[in-house]
Formats: structure tokens, sequence, C-alpha cells
């Protein structure tokens, strides 16, 4: 249709010249008519009178509106021949008529007229008219080309589409939806939605609730599950996306829903690529990175020679890099150790006849020349006719797993060997005391065959006496309230004779805490309990001994003392006396020094006893430091004065004013220090220091120009009636006095040292901790705290010695046994153990056990077995 623009009405429809049939019987009319809508701007396509000569006229020539009498001669009236236009040509018809009976009205209606005009009318009655009919026409051709290209789309897009109405029932579905759900248009038209779109959820496989219901019902979009499938009318599954619209109407309520179904196959196997490629990526990544290599043998007949093996990641980590092509597998067994070639193959085609499942180990050649140990495992993929035909699998260097193995049975043969050649006898036994396995020691020590003890527990070879105690302790080793026990007990040999033996039984654990054996070591102590028993006697004999010397010290000093005073005394008397001459003077101050000097014999004999007796006890108590230090430096300023030598006194500025110290002992290990000073000192000088060496600490040093000490009498000047120097000096005393200094100074917690050098002088030296004025020194019988603080200075001093001997508190007999025991075997952590067992049990054995278990950290053993039989065997009973 084409027409021109004219004019717009006021409702903004623009008016144009139209082409126009008129069907009027009545000329007269028809003239009119015409003239009329010439008047109106249109055009008179032709006016004829009949029915039939408008179908001729519309087949001929584009009409725009044709007006048709109702009443027509002819066979066709106005209202047949209406409606065959609007068939045929989809004209747009108005009706002109005298008549508007129901009747006449009822049967135009059938042919939707676009107007109507009733005889007479007037030129606007008839503009209105043609322009509304017009209007419509245009209207509704607009409508059907929307329409249509609606239905185009809807035809043509890859989604389902499916629409309903308010009571979710189908008005509308596309093809690509009757292709997924199985009904045709047709069918689905007015059906429930349910019916013909079934979902199911994947993950719970369960169906879905009528959508369409569901978004009607609730006004607003249904979540829907991420992962659907649809459930065709025949049966047919596939995964599709749904997605859900309502449809408003201009008031906003809405009258239905439209429903967008989308066929996720190819969605969902492009995903489920994507997620197999980047998983093959990870697991080559994964795998280049390892020593694990896949493989596939394809085994074409039986013949070798025609078999391809295909390997990834197993030629890179042998260091040869992958060939180009399908290997050979021949090429493959070349690379097989040649002890393992047969074995290997003989696993292949084994698997091939049996389909069992392949695992074998064996060795592959790297390309550095070492061979490497790999487990291979496969299995086979067949053909309907179950024929193998092609071999998969893994291969996993275990290199490191054979090596471990090999280190295992080589423990395990080591520690056969160290189980059966042990100086020891070593059992396992149950939870029920029977035992599993022993030495031979332990049977030449019961007097029994392996073969008979096996059958036995360690109840039968224990001696009634000792069972309970054996048993009780056993119990609390279950109930682990001791790591272990040792105990000496008698043994029921198999002869009938019993034998001394010393047990040391631990619990062996497994990880999930179940009992899986008891160790017990045992030891033939039967001459060693002879032997202590000797010691006893040899001990009791030798108590005795020391107590009569005690007491014979005792007398003769009184007995010595008494007749001494009195030499002394009147040899005083006679030096004073004016009325003897020179020579008798000299003689009595001759008289006067040899009694000196026994007095002084007979006070060192009598504290080196009281030393060696633990009987010197300390006194502590507030001493003025500079009148004391003086009052030393004078007493033995006049013998140096005598002998025509420099004495100087170097105290230390800024020295504490009081210590508390025990005057006596600390005079007398400093006057026997400088009086040695000046006794072996002929020309030059002696120096006296005191100064701090630390804070809280002094050092008190002694020096000379005298004599020395020659290197090989260094190490014995400490100890009794050992003197260094000439014949005449060392005549001037019996060598108690170093000793009993040094005695003095372990008790007051330091130890003296010594340098010297032979014909150039010595220098002695020892620090003593400061105590403060006021409090509790250490007390007087405390000669274990001195010791602990004598270690750990000679551990701290750079110019100490830690190994000088010093006398420890040490424990019993039994705990000394116990550690000699186990550090002879080398088990540091229970040595350490005990030690502080020892250090709870008793704070005496502080200094003892922190030397035990400093020598046990380190793993110095040699040491640690030295030390235990030192003080062991010149042990001080606690």
């Amino acid at each position: 249709m084409s027409f021109t623009s004219n004019s717009r009405d006021p409702t903004g429809f623009v008016m144009a010249s139209a082409r126009i049939l008129i069907v009027e019987d009545d000329r007269v009319v028809a003239r009119d008519i015409g003239q009329q809508l010439v008047r109106c701007g249109h055009t008179v396509a032709a006016s004829v009178a009949s029915g039939e000569e408008a179908l001729v006229v519309a087949a001929r020539s584009p009409l725009d509106l044709v007006l048709m009498d109702v009443r027509l001669e002819g066979e066709l009236d106005g209202i047949d021949a209406a409606r065959r236009l609007r068939e045929a040509h989809g004209l747009p018809i108005v009706f002109l008529t005298a008549y508007a009976d129901e009747e006449t009205v009822q049967r135009a209606t059938v042919t939707e007229p676009f107007g109507y005009v009733l005889k007479p009318f007037e030129d606007q009655q008839l503009r209105t008219v043609v322009e509304m009919a017009l209007y419509k026409h245009a209207a509704e051709r607009r409508l059907r080309e929307s329409e249509q290209r609606y239905a185009a789309t809807l035809a043509s897009i890859g989604d389902g589409v499916i629409a309903t109405d308010c009571e979710s029932r189908i008005t509308l579905i596309n093809p690509v939806a009757e292709t997924l759900t199985g009904w045709s248009r047709e069918e689905a038209a007015c059906q429930p939605l349910a019916n013909v779109l079934v979902l199911i959820d994947e993950d719970t496989n369960m169906p879905l609730v009528d959508v369409g219901a569901a978004v009607l019902r609730e006004q607003a979009p249904v979540d829907l599950p991420p992962k659907t499938r649809l459930v065709g009318r025949q049966g047919r599954e596939v995964p599709v996306e749904t997605r859900v619209t309502r449809i408003v109407d201009d008031v906003g309520q809405v009258v239905g829903i439209v429903l967008a179904i989308r066929d996720a196959t190819e969605t969902r196997r492009a995903a489920q690529a994507e997620i197999l490629r980047e998983t093959n990526e990870r697991l080559g990544a994964a795998m280049w990175g390892s020593n694990v290599g896949v493989w596939e043998l394809e085994c074409d007949g039986d013949d070798e020679q025609h078999w391809v093996l295909r390997c990834w990641n197993v030629r890179e980590w042998l260091g040869y890099g992958e060939h180009a092509g399908a290997p050979s597998f021949g090429r493959f067994m070349a690379l097989v150790h040649p002890d393992d070639r047969k074995r290997f193959e003989e696993a292949i085609r084994n698997q091939l006849r049996s389909g069992a499942a392949l695992a074998v180990e064996h060795r592959l050649l790297h390309s550095d020349g070492a061979y490497r140990w790999v487990l291979t495992r496969g299995t086979s993929r067949k053909h309907a006719g179950s024929t193998p035909v092609c071999l998969s699998g893994t291969l996993i260097d275990i290199t490191e797993l054979k090596r471990a193995e090999l280190a295992l049975r080589v423990s395990e043969e080591r520690f056969r060997g160290t189980f059966e050649n042990a100086a020891v006898g070593i059992a396992h036994c149950g939870a029920d005391g029977r035992f599993l396995r022993v030495n031979q020691r332990y049977c030449e020590i019961v007097g029994y065959t392996r073969d008979e003890l096996l059958k036995m527990t360690f109840r039968d070879v224990t001696d009634a006496s000792y069972l309970p105690e054996s048993e009780s302790r056993f119990g609390l080793l279950f109930e682990k309230k001791i790591p272990h026990y040792v105990e000496d007990k008698l043994l029921i040999r198999g002869d009938g004779t019993r034998v001394w033996v010393n047990v040391c039984v631990a619990m062996q654990w497994e990880p999930g805490e179940q009992i899986y054996h008891t160790i017990a070591v045992l030891q033939d102590i039967t001459e060693r309990r002879a032997l202590e028993a000797t010691v006893r006697v040899a001990r009791d004999e030798a108590q005795a001994a020391n107590k009569a010397k005690d007491q014979f010290l005792a007398n003769i000093s009184h007995e010595l003392r008494t007749p001494l005073n009195g030499i002394l005394g009147y040899a005083q008397i006679l030096r004073h006396d004016d009325g003897l001459g020179a020579r008798q003077r000299s003689q009595v101050a001759v008289i006067e020094q040899s009694g000196t000097h026994l007095l002084t014999l007979i006070n060192d004999l009598l504290e080196f006893a009281r030393a060696g007796a633990g009987r010197i006890e300390l006194q502590p108590a507030d001493v003025p430091l500079t009148p004391f230090l003086e009052m030393l430096a004078e007493m033995v300023g006049v013998r140096a004065r005598e002998k025509g030598l420099t004495q100087t006194c170097a105290i230390a500025p800024c020295l504490p004013a009081v210590i508390r110290v025990d005057e006596k002992r600390l005079r007398q290990v400093l006057l026997n220090l400088l009086s040695n000073a000046v006794k072996f000192t002929d020309e030059g000088a002696v120096t006296f220091t005191v100064r701090q060496a630390s804070t809280g600490v002094l050092r008190f040093e002694v020096s000379d120009t005298g004599v020395g000490i020659r290197p090989d009498q260094i190490g014995r000047v400490f100890q009794p009636f050992e003197q260094a120097g000439d014949t005449e000096r060392r005549s001037a005393g019996v060598g108690l006095g170093l000793s009993i200094s040094q005695h003095l100074v372990w008790l007051m917690g330091s130890e003296i040292h010594v340098e010297s050098e032979h014909g150039r002088g010595s220098r002695f030296w020892f620090d003593l901790a400061l105590t403060a004025p006021g409090d509790g020194g250490c007390a007087a019988d405390d000669a274990d705290c001195a010791t602990k603080q004598a270690i750990d200075g000679s551990a701290d001093d750079p110019s100490g010695e830690p190994d000088a001997p010093a006398p420890l508190a040490v424990p019993s007999h039994e705990n000394m046994e116990i550690l000699h025991r186990l550090a002879l075997r080398g088990q540091m952590r229970d040595v350490m153990r005990h030690a502080d067992a020892l250090l709870e049990s008793d704070g005496r054995y502080q200094a003892f056990a922190r030397r035990i278990r400093r020598l046990a950290e380190n793993f110095e053993s040699r040491e640690l077995l030295s030390f235990i039989e030192r003080h062991w065997n010149g042990r001080e009973q606690a």
C-alpha cells in the first residue's frame, strides 16, 4: 500500500490519499460516493456493481480500501464478496448499507469489517469512516508484521522458549522447545507447564516443582539449581540451563511467564574438557617434577619385536630425554638390569596371560651409568573377545626406599650380632614374663639352654626370697609409674646353684601404646659381691685404724704440747735475761726456733687429720677488709725485711669495707701463701694483691721472684707431704701447708691456682664470692655447697683447672653402680635422667649431678667413666 501524506488529524494520524474500490449497484449513489472521496483527497480505483466484478478488479490492481454495498445483485451479495476479498487479498472493507437490522450486522461481523456507513451520509461522515478504516488496517498490518518477525525470531534462536498465561498454561512454544520437550506446538497448547517441562535436580536427582506455578505464586523469581536436566516426552534427558521471566501488563499485573531453555550439553562438554585439560596440565607438571613415569605398551602378538612402548616422564628422569616416535619394547628392555630382565619379561607375559595386576621391582640404567630401583605397576585393556592388546601403568623410582631397606637390614644384622655377642645377658620378655628371646650370655649366666628358657618365665629362675619385690617392680613398670628399674638378686641356675646378678629392666612400647616386650639386661655380679664383702671388711678395719689414728694424734698432741709449752716458755724467759751472753742468747734462740717449728708441725698434722676426716667447719663473720689485709702484710713483712726482700701490698680501690668470711681460715690460707713466697725467695720482691675479679668476686693473689717450681712438680704442690724447692727449704716443713690451704679454699667455694717458671718465680691466686655483711654465709659444715661453687668456678674461670680434683658429695654405692653401668653401655640419656633424679632427691648432690649431666650431654663417655670411677673409689659418704 502506498499513499501520499495530505494532512494530520488532531489525534496525530496522518491522512493519506488511498486507492478505493466502490462496489455499489446504484450508479447514482456510486457516482456521489466517488465525488465525495475525491473531495476528501482519495482516488477512486474503480466503481463496480457486483461482487464478481469486485473480485476481478482486486485481482489485477492494488487497492487500499473497499466500500461495499451490503445488498448487491448477482450470486454474491456484499457480505459474501467482502469475505472473499478479505480472505484472498486481506483488504479492509467498509460496508455501505441503508439497512442496519440485527441479522445483517451479525452476518457482516463475521467478515471483520473496518466500519459501517449508513445511507445517506455526509462528506464528513464518509471521510471519518474511511480514515478510521485505513488507520485500523495499517495498525493490523504492522501488528501482523511484528508477529511474523517475532515468530521468525522464536523459530531461529537456539534457545527453547515457552510462554504461559496466568494459570501456568502454555500459550506459546517455539520449535527448539518442541525438540527439547518432545511436545508439538499443537499438543502443548493450553497444557499445564508442569506436564510439558519436566526438570530434574542433578545433585539430588529429584524432580523440581512446577516452576511456572512457583513464579506466579511467589510473584518473584525462583532460584533454580545450578545443574538441571530436562526429561523429554520420550524419556530423552538433556542437561539444560533455564531462565524464567514474568510477563507484566500495563497495570503491573503478572499475566504469565516466559521460560528460556538452553541445551547445556556442549557447554558441559566444553567445561569438562577445560577441567580435563587443566587436570592434565597439573598432572603433567607434577609428574614432570617427580620421579614418577607413565607408560603404555601395545602388544601386537607374541613377538616382542612388534611391541610398541610409549613413555611419559620415564626417559626424562633417567636422563635420556624423550625420543621422537614410539620406541620399541626391546629398546626399553636394554635399559633393564641384566639380572632383572628375565623376571621382568615373565611378569609382563604372566599379566598378559592371566590378566592379574602387574607389580614388579627391577633396576633401570640411568644416563650417569648407575642403576635406579623402580616399581612398575600396570593393568591391561581388552577387546570384546577378552584378548589383551594394551598394558598401561606407572613407574616409580624406589631407589631411596631400597637403600633404606638395605640400611635397615644392615642395622638389624648389627643389632642381632650385638645382641648375640654382648658381654652381658639380654632377654626379651612378654607381658606375662615369659621369655621371648635370650642371648647366649644369658643362657650361660642362668645355666639353661635357649630352648629351655623360651618355655619359662623370669619367675622360674628367680630365688623365692626376691620374687615378691621383683614382681612389684615389674607391676610398677607396666603401670608406667617408673620408666625402668634396677635390682640385685639371686637367680637359681639350672644345676640348682645360686648366682648373684644385677638386672636392669625397661619396657619397649609400640606407637599405639600397646606393650611389645620388656628388655632385661643381666650381669653376673657374684665376684663383685664377694669383692664388696672383702671391701666392707677392709673398710671397717680402715675406719677402726683411722679412729685409732685420730685417738693417737689427739693423745700425742696433748703429750707433745705439754713439754713443748714448757720449753718455749722457758726459752722466751731466758731470751729476756740480761745475764746471758751473746753465745748463750744464740743457743736460746735456736731452742725457741726449734720448738716453734715443732709446734707448727704438730698443728699442721692435726689440721690435716681434721681435713681428711671432714671435721673442719667454717665460722663466717663480718670482717673489716682493710685492717685485716694490713695485719697480714705486717705479719709477713718482718720476715721479708730480714731477708732483704721488697714487699708490696696492692689493695685495689673501691673494695667493700666489710666482707663476711671465716677470718681465721682465710688468714691461715693467706699467711701460708705469703710465708711460702718469702721462704722460697732469696732476692727480689713478694707482691700481695687484692682486687675485684668480677662483680661480687674478690681475687687474692701472691706472687714472688723466687726459685719457682719445675713443670714436673706443679701438679704435686697441693698433694700432702709434697714439697717443691731445694732440700734446705724442704726441711722447713712436712708439705702439708698448701694441701690444707687448698682444702680450706674449697670449703670457701673456690680453688687455689698456680703459675710458675722455674728460676723466675711463682704466682698463686684464688677468687672468693662476696657475701653481704649480716647475711647468712655458707654453712660451716656445708662442704657440698662449697664444692659446687668450686666446680662452677673452675668451669667459668679461664685461668682455672676444670679437672682439678675436688671433694664432692657423692651418692650411695648403689647409685654410683647404676651410673657406672649406664655410662659403660653408652646410655647417656638414662645417665642424665638418673642424675636429675639424684638432684631432686637431695640438694647436696647438685655439684656432682651437674658435672655428670654436662659430660653425658656432650657424650664424653671416656671422661664420664673416669669421673665416676674416680669419685666412686674415693667416695665421701653423704
